[in-house]
């Protein structure tokens, strides 16, 4: 676990440089497709993307992530970390897409509730 870019991207996470980190693990995963403890960095990186930017791309990342690193040989804690990581993400992308059809339904109530002028 040692190659550069997995060591970069810690780095950059701690330093709250999300993109970059991300970026680094990505590599690292090209180098080293089997490294666990890479989805499990790269699933954090993009949970604190996702909290910085509310962007629900990244969910959709984090849940591609999470079972990605579930197909790999996880030891128990990583595993638990990834079914879990796995199960929230999948409980936001949810959350999310509530709130979008609740705003859509609040905003068709307003469309329809709009005075009609007659001449």
């Amino acid at each position: 676990m040692g190659n550069f870019d997995f060591e970069s991207a810690r780095r950059f996470l701690d330093e709250g440089e999300y993109v970059e980190a991300i970026r680094c693990l990505l590599a690292s995963l090209d180098a080293d497709p089997a490294n666990v403890e890479a989805y499990v960095v790269l699933f954090k990186a993009y949970d604190a993307a996702w909290h910085e930017s509310g962007d629900p791309l990244v969910l959709d990342q984090m849940r591609k992530v999470a079972m990605a690193g579930l197909k790999r040989d996880a030891n128990p804690e990583q595993r638990a970390f990834l079914e879990a990581a796995l199960d929230r993400a999948e409980a936001v992308i949810l959350e999310v897409q509530r709130e979008e059809e609740e705003a859509e339904r609040q905003e068709e109530k307003r469309l329809h509730k709009l005075p009609i002028i007659k001449d």
